[in-house]
């Protein structure tokens, strides 16, 4: 079989060009790997021959790269002689011919399952029956044309290939093991027969029952439709592996012992809701004070479900990028390696943040190459681990390209939701309807965890999860963890005294956050605020509108100095937005904020007394303003006033975490909570039928994609002044490059493009609008848009 090849040079390990015999071993390979993560998905998608099939589908799925025209492509450099020789033939479809050779083997509808696998590891159905029109005597004559080519040399040297070696790679792979049958091969003169005589016809006769097939795709169970979602995911995983020469996929190392010695804990100094987590198997929801160990309490849950299932993946879903990138570190930690394929990260900007990270440990000229790699490991589903927002997931479910290959992925995962009240009823309807189908259909499990929960929200959760098991803390804990006495201020933060009472604390030493509602508000603060630099007392301002370079920087700034296990602590003041909610551990003294909803102002509150050195009867003191109010962004009004509503009973006394949720049920009461069951029960409707009652294989959906498009409001622009260093970085390093360019909202693009400041509509679009990184974007200057959702979120 060496002069078989499957890869040109440079898509080989090594630069060197691939048989079809070795890429053929290491398809089969990552199938035993993927096989042995889940032994047992044949019994849970009622289909006890799918590794059968899946084997012999693998071990032909390339044949027809042996056609010489695909070999010439292999081997020439001439693209004008490539395009004669070959055209725009798929390899994939004469792999069909050969095909017959096992077909008396299987079953009629095994058979089915066969071709699907075998035709589609590529492209879709459509683009298939387009490309092949099978009922076009044109069609015929091109593929006969193409099979004369076949000399009976390479048909003899693949039948005796398949006979010799396809049952003894089976067993060293434990394929054997997983059900995988002998086959009867029909004999060799009447193999080369077939293909040379036949071979036309039976390509045909194929593709007409994989047409056929398709069409009744309406007709599938639910069931049906996720067994075929595995059977393309299973083969598309291996082939894209194999190809990538990725090694052997990894395996979820889930150890208490790990988890506990990683946080430098023991079994017995666990809290209680800690234990119970850990002893629990099944859906859990957990509500616990922030700082009271959630995470590894979401952890050792894990290490508690069964392993009977095999090996399966860990996913760790959070809404916000920041978020995302601070648990992609503490995981690497907790599973102690610096191995990028076993931990994985994947959002919007995951190469840039892995690049960071990559940096900061080992300063070396392979970091862009390192980077790379990992974010291609995410894109293979390799990694035991991963860090993801639910939209990742939700990819799958709009059918984006390659969604097969991630879903086969769920199969008896174990999902650990953090930050669940981050999403707005309509985004999460449709996760939850997600995560509903995953439990039913795909055997996953789900560890869902917030500091508190409206019960309107427990009860949708309720019954994505089919009733999960509730946790809590003890009171006695939540009383352990107040740490903040809440003082309602009159005015606006922006007035001249309200801004001395902050400089007052400043003085006096005290880390100081300053938290506005907008962009806007958070940019005249710090104006306000500047000249105490001239006092030494240093600061920064955190918002969504800088670069990723300057972000980075800042919150760098702000963990040195204010970082809950930082050893160079030192006083200042952070002006910030809702962008300091989530993820950084950091420790202040105080907080003044702009009202909002009380979800928001809770995550703001977890910044300030974090190591609980404030303690009872001092505790670390928390304002909020009364006003303003009547500022509609980004926020729903009515939240804000039932908030403050609830607080002015609450004013000068400690704050009682216990409570938190019968706050937030008096707030989501009446109209709201009926505006918000409407709105997530309508979303929740159109998002099943929409796309989950469609979901199926072989087939992407261009409409649907255009739906998830529509689900973020989001773009990054280049402003002018970093313009030529960006153009320096292009020639030096152009990964860095990217970190230059700022995140905004279509609706700010297309303000700054009303007022003739967009330079460019090309890449990279370039506009004028001042930027520095003390301030970051300032759309001061021009008219104010709704504030809406960026892809932060991605």
């Amino acid at each position: 079989m060496a002069q078989v090849l499957a890869k040109s040079a440079d898509k080989g390990a090594g630069g060197e060009p691939e048989t079809l015999s070795t890429h053929t071993w290491l398809v089969l390979r990552r199938l035993a790997d993927f096989a042995a993560l889940r032994p047992t998905l044949p019994e849970l998608l009622k289909q006890p021959d799918l590794w059968h099939i899946l084997f012999w589908a693998a071990f032909l799925h390339d044949f027809g790269k042996a056609m010489p025209g695909f070999q010439f492509v292999l081997t020439s450099k001439d693209k004008l002689a490539r395009e004669k020789n070959w055209g725009k033939h798929r390899h994939e479809v004469f792999s069909l011919a050969f095909a017959t050779w096992v077909w008396d083997a299987f079953t009629p509808a095994q058979r089915e399952w066969l071709i699907a696998a075998i035709v589609s590891h590529h492209k879709d159905a459509k683009e298939i029956e387009n490309q092949y029109e099978i009922y076009n005597e044109i069609t015929g004559e091109e593929l006969k044309a193409q099979l004369s080519q076949l000399l009976p040399e390479t048909i003899t040297l693949l039948w005796d290939w398949l006979k010799d070696d396809a049952m003894i790679w089976a067993q060293q792979l434990g394929f054997v093991d997983l059900g995988v049958k002998p086959i009867t091969l029909m004999s060799k003169p009447e193999a080369v027969r077939i293909i040379q005589e036949k071979g036309t016809q039976n390509i045909l006769q194929m593709l007409r029952l994989y047409h056929k097939f398709i069409l009744q795709s309406h007709k599938w169970s639910p069931e049906i439709r996720t067994a075929l979602i595995s059977l393309r995911g299973h083969l598309v995983n291996s082939d894209h592996s194999a190809s990538a020469h990725v090694g052997a996929v990894p395996k979820l190392q889930l150890e208490r012992q790990r988890v506990l010695e990683s946080r430098d804990l023991t079994w017995e100094k666990l809290f209680k809701h800690q234990r119970n987590a850990g002893e629990h198997i099944g859906n859990v929801i957990l509500t616990a004070p922030t700082g009271s160990g959630k995470t590894e309490a979401a952890l050792l849950w894990a290490c508690q479900q069964p392993t009977h299932q095999g090996y399966p993946r860990l996913f760790y879903s959070l809404p916000y990028q920041a978020s995302m990138n601070a648990m992609y570190l503490r995981l690497s930690d907790t599973f102690n390696t610096t191995d990028t394929s076993h931990v994985g990260i994947q959002h919007g900007r995951d190469l840039l943040a892995l690049y960071r990270i990559l940096m900061s440990r080992n300063d070396g000229d392979d970091s862009v190459e390192q980077a790379r790699h990992a974010k291609n490991l995410a894109r293979l589903n390799y990694n035991a681990v991963r860090v993801f927002s639910p939209y990742q997931m939700l990819k799958a479910a709009y059918q984006l390209k390659g969604y097969e290959a991630l879903l086969s992925d769920f199969f008896y995962g174990l999902f650990i939701f953090d930050e669940i009240h981050a999403y707005e009823p309509k985004r999460l309807a449709m996760i939850l309807a997600l995560v509903k189908h995953l439990r039913a259909y795909f055997g996953a499990s789900f560890f869902v965890m917030s500091a508190t929960l409206p019960t309107l929200v427990q009860n949708w959760l309720d019954d994505a999860l089919d009733m999960p098991k509730k946790m809590s803390a003890t009171p006695e804990l939540f009383e352990k963890f107040q740490r903040h006495r809440l003082q309602l201020l009159d005015g606006d933060m922006l007035s001249p005294d309200n801004i001395r009472r902050i400089e007052k604390d400043a003085r006096a030493g005290k880390s100081v956050l300053v938290v506005c509602n907008t962009v806007a508000r958070a940019q005249t603060a710090l104006a306000l605020l500047e000249h105490l630099e001239q006092e030494s007392i240093p600061m920064t301002m955190l918002h969504g509108r800088f670069n990723m370079h300057d972000r980075s920087n800042k919150e760098k700034l702000i963990r040195d100095n204010t970082g809950s296990k930082s050893k160079t602590r030192r006083s200042m003041i952070v002006v910030a937005t809702q962008t300091v909610e989530v993820s950084l551990d950091i420790d202040l003294d105080t907080i003044y904020t702009d009202p909002a909803p009380l979800e928001a102002l809770l995550q703001r509150f977890g910044r300030i007394n974090r190591r609980g050195l404030q303690s009872a009867p001092n505790y670390a003191p928390v304002h909020v303003f009364r006003q303003p109010v009547e500022d509609k962004r980004p926020y729903d009004i009515r939240l804000i006033q039932r908030a403050l509503k609830v607080l002015e009973r609450e004013d000068t006394l400690p704050i009682s975490e216990a409570s938190i949720g019968t706050w937030l049920d008096e707030i989501y009461a009446d109209d709201i909570a009926q505006e918000w069951q409407d709105v997530y029960q309508k979303a929740y409707v159109e998002f099943n039928s929409n796309c989950l009652t469609s979901l199926q294989a072989f087939q992407s959906d261009a409409s649907l994609e255009e739906r998830w498009d529509k689900l973020f409001d989001g773009m990054e622009v280049l402003p002018v002044c970093l313009q030529d260093k960006f153009e320096y970085l292009q020639k030096i390093n152009p990964l860095q490059s990217r970190e230059l360019f700022v995140p905004i909202s279509f609706q700010q693009y297309s303000m700054i493009k009303r007022s003739g400041l967009v330079s460019t509509t090309q890449w990279p679009i370039v506009v004028s609008v001042p930027y520095d990184d003390m301030h970051g974007l300032n759309l001061a200057s021009l008219s104010k848009p709704k504030q809406t959702i960026t892809d932060d979120e991605i």
